[in-house]
């Protein structure tokens, strides 16, 4: 039996900004879990009440309620909340936003709580079933392209204003979120994660720079515009370049080069031993990969009470790569893994 025809595992969320929103109405009528209460501001209960969600003032209320089996951190930046995974953890399996935190330190911390407890600690990561990480990670797998060379991530622009517009009298205002620094972090979080199933080897050092605007020893929420460059330890490069106020629409996703070929927007090219390239379009892989319905498996994970390893493993070296990439922002220099 799936886990999606059985009784859904209830929810307490916390956060109802849009993820939390999205969570509420995608479970609203299907699906493997079911929202039953939420931490939020007091002045959202009427809207959550038609969707069967009572609110709580504290998030200890969620921890303690006999109906529910799983704590959601669903904000972006949850890790920053005085109340922690590690507290929920105490009492509930918990699931977490991608990403877990910023810090080796605390991811570790987390997942050592998690162990002690006996309770489960699993990262939501919708990014992973994005088309175009789906079509490049079909081509990184397939061995008759070679080693992979280089691999890089561009995504420039999320409807921020051009520097200076303005708008009748005014500034024109942020159209992407009132929280545009924190939508840099996720977007660099989510990339990491992927990037760590294109190449299967160890990461082994991190320099990371942001716009020449900002100021000297900032971290990585200071900005709009993030270059991260991770050198791993077979000599594959990597570089992820993020952009949030570039007036020019423009994102390229993947890009990846191997000994025989390669992947570009959605297509794959082929050096043959004649010495020609060929291309072609990469389809779709359905779902189905253990990873590819998050909500599947976040909820199949949870009803085996099993831990996954080598899921942690990959969570812990993407927390570090975040937490080297603060560090080398910091100090403007290279940091070694």
């Amino acid at each position: 039996m799936s886990a999606s025809s059985a009784t859904p595992l209830r929810v307490g969320l916390i956060g109802l900004g849009r993820p939390g929103w999205h969570l509420i109405e995608r479970f609203a009528a299907t699906g493997p879990f079911r929202v039953v209460a939420a931490y939020a501001d007091p002045s959202l209960a009427a809207n959550v009440a038609s969707f069967g969600v009572r609110l709580v003032r504290e998030p200890q209320e969620l921890v303690a309620a006999a109906d529910v089996d799983v704590i959601w951190f669903a904000e972006h930046d949850a890790f920053l909340s005085e109340f922690t995974a590690v507290d929920a953890l105490r009492q509930k399996h918990t699931i977490v936003a991608t990403p877990l935190a910023l810090s080796a330190a605390v991811a570790e911390q987390a997942f050592s709580e998690a162990a002690r407890c006996n309770r489960l600690l699993l990262i939501h990561h919708p990014r992973r079933s994005d088309p175009d990480f789906r079509q490049v990670r079909d081509v990184a797998l397939d061995a008759t392209h070679g080693v992979i060379r280089a691999v890089k991530f561009v995504s420039w622009s999320y409807g921020l204003p051009p520097r200076g517009a303005i708008r009748g009298l005014g500034p024109l205002p942020i159209d992407a979120s009132s929280d545009a620094q924190n939508t840099k972090l996720r977007f660099a979080a989510h990339a990491l994660d992927q990037l760590l199933s294109l190449v299967s080897d160890r990461p082994i050092r991190v320099f990371a720079t942001l716009d020449q605007t900002v100021a000297e020893s900032s971290d990585l929420s200071a900005g709009y515009s993030v270059i991260i460059q991770i050198g791993f330890e077979r000599g594959c490069q990597a570089e992820i370049d993020i952009r949030l106020d570039s007036p020019t629409q423009f994102q390229s996703g993947w890009l990846l080069t191997t000994e025989r070929g390669g992947y570009a927007n959605g297509k794959q090219f082929t050096l043959t031993e004649e010495g020609e390239v060929f291309d072609a379009p990469v389809p779709v892989p359905l779902a189905g990969g253990s990873h590819d319905d998050q909500f599947e498996w976040l909820s199949q994970q949870l009803r085996s009470g099993v831990r996954d390893t080598l899921e942690e493993s990959r969570v812990r070296t993407a927390v570090a790569l975040l937490d080297a990439t603060q560090r080398s922002i910091k100090s403007g220099q290279a940091v070694e893994l």
